[in-house]
Protein backbone atom coordinates (compact mmCIF):
# COMPACT_ATOMS: atom_id res chain seq x y z
CA UNK A 1 0.00 0.00 0.00
CA UNK A 2 1.32 3.42 -1.03
CA UNK A 3 0.95 6.64 0.96
CA UNK A 4 1.92 10.10 -0.30
CA UNK A 5 3.16 13.54 0.68
CA UNK A 6 -0.45 14.78 0.93
CA UNK A 7 -1.17 12.32 3.77
CA UNK A 8 0.98 14.26 6.24
CA UNK A 9 1.31 17.76 7.68
CA UNK A 10 5.10 17.74 7.51
CA UNK A 11 7.46 19.41 5.06
CA UNK A 12 10.25 17.29 6.56
CA UNK A 13 8.49 14.00 5.77
CA UNK A 14 7.30 15.26 2.38
CA UNK A 15 10.94 15.91 1.46
CA UNK A 16 11.91 12.38 2.53
CA UNK A 17 9.13 10.81 0.44
CA UNK A 18 9.92 13.00 -2.58
CA UNK A 19 13.60 12.05 -2.67
CA UNK A 20 12.89 8.73 -4.42
CA UNK A 21 11.06 10.63 -7.19
CA UNK A 22 8.44 7.88 -7.30
CA UNK A 23 5.06 9.14 -8.50
CA UNK A 24 1.66 7.50 -8.51
CA UNK A 25 -1.77 7.44 -6.85
CA UNK A 26 -2.18 7.35 -3.08
CA UNK A 27 -4.06 4.40 -1.55
CA UNK A 28 -5.07 6.38 1.54
CA UNK A 29 -5.95 10.04 0.84
CA UNK A 30 -6.52 9.19 -2.87
CA UNK A 31 -4.40 12.03 -4.25
CA UNK A 32 -3.50 11.35 -7.90
CA UNK A 33 -0.09 11.57 -9.61
CA UNK A 34 1.92 12.64 -6.58
CA UNK A 35 5.06 11.51 -4.76
CA UNK A 36 4.38 8.18 -3.05
CA UNK A 37 6.19 5.51 -1.05
CA UNK A 38 5.49 2.15 0.55
CA UNK A 39 3.83 3.00 3.88
CA UNK A 40 5.88 0.48 5.89
CA UNK A 41 9.10 2.29 4.88
CA UNK A 42 8.11 5.21 7.12
CA UNK A 43 8.29 3.24 10.38
CA UNK A 44 11.58 4.84 11.49
CA UNK A 45 9.95 8.29 11.34
CA UNK A 46 6.95 7.14 13.39
CA UNK A 47 8.70 5.31 16.22
CA UNK A 48 9.34 8.52 18.15
CA UNK A 49 5.60 9.30 18.02
CA UNK A 50 4.44 5.77 18.85
CA UNK A 51 6.87 5.49 21.77
CA UNK A 52 4.86 8.19 23.57
CA UNK A 53 1.95 5.75 24.05
CA UNK A 54 1.28 2.46 25.84
CA UNK A 55 -1.53 -0.08 25.52
CA UNK A 56 -4.34 0.55 28.02
CA UNK A 57 -7.84 -0.94 27.92
CA UNK A 58 -9.30 2.33 29.23
CA UNK A 59 -7.58 4.41 26.55
CA UNK A 60 -8.52 5.35 23.00
CA UNK A 61 -7.37 4.35 19.53
CA UNK A 62 -3.92 5.50 18.48
CA UNK A 63 -5.15 7.62 15.57
CA UNK A 64 -7.41 9.80 17.74
CA UNK A 65 -4.70 10.33 20.36
CA UNK A 66 -2.03 11.26 17.82
CA UNK A 67 -4.42 13.79 16.26
CA UNK A 68 -5.42 15.32 19.60
CA UNK A 69 -1.92 15.31 21.09
CA UNK A 70 -0.31 17.11 18.18
CA UNK A 71 -3.23 19.32 17.16
CA UNK A 72 -3.51 17.79 13.67
CA UNK A 73 0.17 18.38 12.82
CA UNK A 74 0.89 14.74 11.89
CA UNK A 75 -1.80 13.70 9.42
CA UNK A 76 -3.44 15.94 6.83
CA UNK A 77 -7.08 17.00 6.83
CA UNK A 78 -7.44 15.21 3.50
CA UNK A 79 -6.41 11.89 5.04
CA UNK A 80 -8.53 12.49 8.13
CA UNK A 81 -11.60 13.22 5.99
CA UNK A 82 -11.14 9.85 4.27
CA UNK A 83 -11.18 8.08 7.65
CA UNK A 84 -7.91 6.31 6.88
CA UNK A 85 -5.64 7.42 9.74
CA UNK A 86 -5.75 4.13 11.66
CA UNK A 87 -5.41 2.08 8.49
CA UNK A 88 -2.27 3.98 7.54
CA UNK A 89 -0.75 3.56 11.02
CA UNK A 90 -1.45 -0.20 10.92
CA UNK A 91 0.25 -0.50 7.53
CA UNK A 92 3.24 1.56 8.69
CA UNK A 93 3.89 -0.83 11.63
CA UNK A 94 2.86 -4.11 9.98
CA UNK A 95 6.42 -5.45 9.66
CA UNK A 96 7.53 -4.39 13.14
CA UNK A 97 7.67 -6.13 16.51
CA UNK A 98 4.49 -6.98 18.38
CA UNK A 99 4.81 -3.87 20.60
CA UNK A 100 4.14 -1.46 17.73
CA UNK A 101 1.52 -3.69 16.12
CA UNK A 102 -0.24 -3.83 19.51
CA UNK A 103 -0.33 -0.04 19.71
CA UNK A 104 -2.03 0.14 16.31
CA UNK A 105 -4.71 -2.44 17.11
CA UNK A 106 -5.52 -1.82 20.78
CA UNK A 107 -6.67 1.05 22.98
CA UNK A 108 -3.77 3.16 24.13
CA UNK A 109 -3.01 6.09 26.44
CA UNK A 110 -0.37 8.77 26.71
CA UNK A 111 2.68 7.27 28.46
CA UNK A 112 3.75 10.47 30.25
CA UNK A 113 1.76 11.13 33.43
CA UNK A 114 -0.74 13.97 33.51
CA UNK A 115 1.08 15.48 36.47
CA UNK A 116 4.32 15.73 34.50
CA UNK A 117 2.71 16.95 31.30
CA UNK A 118 0.69 19.64 33.12
CA UNK A 119 3.49 20.92 35.37
CA UNK A 120 4.35 23.98 33.29
CA UNK A 121 0.70 24.77 32.59
CA UNK A 122 -0.11 24.64 36.30
CA UNK A 123 2.81 26.93 37.12
CA UNK A 124 1.53 29.35 34.46
CA UNK A 125 -1.92 29.41 36.07
CA UNK A 126 -0.44 30.17 39.50
CA UNK A 127 1.89 32.81 38.09
CA UNK A 128 -0.96 34.39 36.09
CA UNK A 129 -3.24 34.62 39.10
CA UNK A 130 -0.53 36.13 41.28
CA UNK A 131 0.66 38.80 38.83
CA UNK A 132 -2.93 39.94 38.20
CA UNK A 133 -4.28 39.87 41.73
CA UNK A 134 -1.53 39.60 44.36
CA UNK A 135 2.04 40.68 43.55
CA UNK A 136 3.09 42.67 40.52
CA UNK A 137 6.90 42.97 40.75
CA UNK A 138 8.12 40.54 43.44
CA UNK A 139 6.59 37.22 42.51
CA UNK A 140 6.53 34.07 44.61
CA UNK A 141 5.13 31.78 41.91
CA UNK A 142 7.63 32.68 39.21
CA UNK A 143 7.94 30.58 36.06
CA UNK A 144 10.86 28.22 35.48
CA UNK A 145 12.56 30.58 33.02
CA UNK A 146 15.55 28.30 32.39
CA UNK A 147 13.20 25.50 31.36
CA UNK A 148 11.28 27.96 29.21
CA UNK A 149 14.43 29.20 27.48
CA UNK A 150 15.34 25.62 26.56
CA UNK A 151 11.79 24.92 25.41
CA UNK A 152 11.67 28.00 23.20
CA UNK A 153 14.73 26.77 21.27
CA UNK A 154 12.33 24.28 19.66
CA UNK A 155 10.21 27.18 18.42
CA UNK A 156 13.01 29.47 17.28
CA UNK A 157 12.48 30.74 13.72
CA UNK A 158 14.70 32.82 11.48
CA UNK A 159 12.95 35.32 9.20
CA UNK A 160 15.07 36.62 6.34
CA UNK A 161 15.51 40.22 5.29
CA UNK A 162 12.92 41.18 2.67
CA UNK A 163 9.99 39.27 4.18
CA UNK A 164 6.65 41.03 3.71
CA UNK A 165 3.97 41.52 6.36
CA UNK A 166 0.83 43.67 6.60
CA UNK A 167 -0.86 46.07 9.01
CA UNK A 168 -4.44 47.32 8.71
CA UNK A 169 -6.27 50.33 10.16
CA UNK A 170 -9.92 51.23 9.74
CA UNK A 171 -10.17 54.58 7.96
CA UNK A 172 -12.82 57.28 8.23
CA UNK A 173 -12.96 57.81 4.44
CA UNK A 174 -11.82 56.34 1.13
CA UNK A 175 -8.57 58.32 1.20
CA UNK A 176 -7.26 56.21 4.06
CA UNK A 177 -3.98 56.81 5.89
CA UNK A 178 -0.60 57.66 4.36
CA UNK A 179 2.12 55.07 4.94
CA UNK A 180 3.86 57.20 7.58
CA UNK A 181 0.73 56.84 9.74
CA UNK A 182 0.63 53.05 9.46
CA UNK A 183 3.49 52.16 11.79
CA UNK A 184 3.12 51.49 15.50
CA UNK A 185 2.00 54.43 17.69
CA UNK A 186 4.63 56.41 19.64
CA UNK A 187 5.31 55.20 23.18
CA UNK A 188 3.36 58.12 24.64
CA UNK A 189 0.20 56.89 22.89
CA UNK A 190 0.75 53.14 23.21
CA UNK A 191 -2.11 51.42 25.01
CA UNK A 192 -1.62 48.09 26.72
CA UNK A 193 -1.90 45.09 24.40
CA UNK A 194 -1.58 41.35 24.71
CA UNK A 195 2.21 41.61 24.34
CA UNK A 196 3.14 45.23 25.10
CA UNK A 197 2.68 47.12 28.37
CA UNK A 198 1.15 50.60 28.29
CA UNK A 199 3.74 53.16 27.18
CA UNK A 200 5.92 50.63 25.31
CA UNK A 201 5.00 50.37 21.65
CA UNK A 202 5.36 47.16 19.62
CA UNK A 203 4.48 46.63 15.97
CA UNK A 204 1.66 44.15 15.35
CA UNK A 205 1.69 42.68 11.84
CA UNK A 206 -0.11 39.96 9.89
CA UNK A 207 1.53 37.55 7.47
CA UNK A 208 -1.25 37.95 4.91
CA UNK A 209 -3.29 40.92 3.75
CA UNK A 210 -6.60 39.20 4.55
CA UNK A 211 -5.50 38.34 8.09
CA UNK A 212 -4.84 42.04 8.69
CA UNK A 213 -8.43 42.85 7.68
CA UNK A 214 -9.75 40.26 10.11
CA UNK A 215 -7.52 41.48 12.92
CA UNK A 216 -8.99 45.01 12.88
CA UNK A 217 -12.47 43.44 12.75
CA UNK A 218 -13.50 45.36 9.66
CA UNK A 219 -17.23 45.23 9.00
CA UNK A 220 -19.61 46.06 6.17
CA UNK A 221 -18.95 49.43 4.44
CA UNK A 222 -15.76 50.11 6.42
CA UNK A 223 -12.81 51.62 4.64
CA UNK A 224 -9.59 49.87 5.65
CA UNK A 225 -6.06 51.04 4.91
CA UNK A 226 -3.53 48.22 4.62
CA UNK A 227 0.20 48.91 4.61
CA UNK A 228 2.79 46.49 3.26
CA UNK A 229 5.87 46.24 5.48
CA UNK A 230 9.28 44.88 4.48
CA UNK A 231 11.79 43.41 6.93
CA UNK A 232 15.06 45.37 6.83
CA UNK A 233 17.37 42.76 8.41
CA UNK A 234 17.38 39.10 9.42
CA UNK A 235 15.61 38.45 12.71
CA UNK A 236 14.96 35.60 15.15
CA UNK A 237 11.50 35.11 16.64
CA UNK A 238 9.62 32.59 18.74
CA UNK A 239 7.10 30.91 16.44
CA UNK A 240 4.33 29.33 18.49
CA UNK A 241 2.27 28.26 15.49
CA UNK A 242 4.64 25.98 13.61
CA UNK A 243 6.58 22.88 14.52
CA UNK A 244 7.33 19.73 12.56
CA UNK A 245 6.63 16.63 14.62
CA UNK A 246 8.81 14.38 12.46
CA UNK A 247 11.81 16.72 12.48
CA UNK A 248 11.57 16.97 16.28
CA UNK A 249 11.31 13.20 16.55
CA UNK A 250 14.56 12.85 14.58
CA UNK A 251 16.23 15.36 16.91
CA UNK A 252 14.96 13.50 20.00
CA UNK A 253 13.11 16.56 21.32
CA UNK A 254 9.59 15.27 20.67
CA UNK A 255 8.97 14.11 24.24
CA UNK A 256 10.01 17.49 25.63
CA UNK A 257 7.64 19.21 23.23
CA UNK A 258 4.80 16.86 24.13
CA UNK A 259 5.25 17.42 27.87
CA UNK A 260 5.01 21.20 27.45
CA UNK A 261 2.64 21.42 24.50
CA UNK A 262 -0.39 22.40 26.59
CA UNK A 263 1.56 25.35 27.95
CA UNK A 264 2.61 26.51 24.46
CA UNK A 265 -0.97 26.21 23.18
CA UNK A 266 -2.26 28.14 26.21
CA UNK A 267 0.29 30.92 25.66
CA UNK A 268 -0.62 31.15 21.97
CA UNK A 269 -4.35 31.34 22.80
CA UNK A 270 -3.70 34.15 25.27
CA UNK A 271 -1.64 36.13 22.75
CA UNK A 272 -4.14 35.67 19.92
CA UNK A 273 -7.29 36.56 21.88
CA UNK A 274 -9.00 39.58 20.30
CA UNK A 275 -9.39 42.56 22.58
CA UNK A 276 -12.95 43.04 23.79
CA UNK A 277 -14.46 46.31 24.99
CA UNK A 278 -14.95 45.01 28.51
CA UNK A 279 -11.49 43.39 28.89
CA UNK A 280 -9.47 44.41 31.91
CA UNK A 281 -5.87 45.39 31.17
CA UNK A 282 -4.92 43.20 34.13
CA UNK A 283 -5.68 40.21 31.89
CA UNK A 284 -2.73 41.21 29.68
CA UNK A 285 -0.13 41.20 32.46
CA UNK A 286 0.97 37.53 32.16
CA UNK A 287 1.59 37.68 28.41
CA UNK A 288 3.19 41.12 28.71
CA UNK A 289 5.59 39.76 31.32
CA UNK A 290 6.52 36.77 29.17
CA UNK A 291 6.88 38.91 26.03
CA UNK A 292 9.25 41.24 27.87
CA UNK A 293 11.28 38.25 29.04
CA UNK A 294 11.42 36.80 25.50
CA UNK A 295 12.71 40.18 24.32
CA UNK A 296 15.30 40.24 27.12
CA UNK A 297 16.88 36.94 26.03
CA UNK A 298 17.52 38.19 22.52
CA UNK A 299 14.49 37.40 20.37
CA UNK A 300 13.02 40.02 18.04
CA UNK A 301 9.37 39.05 18.34
CA UNK A 302 6.69 36.38 18.60
CA UNK A 303 4.75 34.78 15.75
CA UNK A 304 1.41 33.10 16.50
CA UNK A 305 -1.85 32.03 14.92
CA UNK A 306 -4.73 34.43 14.46
CA UNK A 307 -7.89 33.60 16.39
CA UNK A 308 -9.96 35.68 13.95
CA UNK A 309 -8.79 34.23 10.62
CA UNK A 310 -8.36 30.49 10.18
CA UNK A 311 -4.76 29.65 9.19
CA UNK A 312 -3.78 33.32 9.56
CA UNK A 313 -0.48 34.20 11.25
CA UNK A 314 0.35 37.31 13.29
CA UNK A 315 3.76 38.73 14.23
CA UNK A 316 4.55 41.00 17.17
CA UNK A 317 7.84 42.89 16.72
CA UNK A 318 9.61 44.35 19.75
CA UNK A 319 11.76 46.79 17.72
CA UNK A 320 9.47 48.29 15.04
CA UNK A 321 12.37 50.00 13.22
CA UNK A 322 13.31 46.61 11.78
CA UNK A 323 10.35 46.94 9.40
CA UNK A 324 9.69 49.67 6.83
CA UNK A 325 6.33 50.55 5.27
CA UNK A 326 6.55 50.22 1.48
CA UNK A 327 3.10 51.30 0.33
CA UNK A 328 -0.58 51.42 1.28
CA UNK A 329 -3.88 50.42 -0.28
CA UNK A 330 -7.44 51.26 0.78
CA UNK A 331 -10.16 48.60 0.76
CA UNK A 332 -13.93 49.03 0.87
CA UNK A 333 -15.59 46.15 2.71
CA UNK A 334 -18.55 45.17 0.53
CA UNK A 335 -19.54 41.90 2.19
CA UNK A 336 -19.46 40.62 5.75
CA UNK A 337 -20.53 37.23 7.07
CA UNK A 338 -21.13 36.71 10.76
CA UNK A 339 -20.73 33.34 12.41
CA UNK A 340 -22.22 32.89 15.83
CA UNK A 341 -23.35 30.35 18.38
CA UNK A 342 -26.11 30.49 20.94
CA UNK A 343 -24.93 30.50 24.54
CA UNK A 344 -26.97 28.70 27.19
Amino acid sequence: MKCCIACFESAYLANIISQDNNKGDCDYCETKDTFICESSKLISFFKGILDLFIVDADGDDIGKLVLSTFNNKVFSEKLISKGKVNFLIQDIVKNEMDYYIGLSKNKVKFKISNEKSQKLSVSWDRFSEEIKNENRFHLKNSLDLKNLADLFLIFKKEIAKGALYYRARISSDSYGFPKDKMANPPNSLAKAGRANPEGISYLYLAKENLTGLYEVRASLFDYVTVARFELQENISVINLSEYDVFALSENETLEELTINLKFIEKLERELSKPRRRYDSELDYLPTQYLSEWIKSIGYDGIEFRSSLHKNGINLTIFNPSKFEALDVAVYDIIDSQFQYEKLS
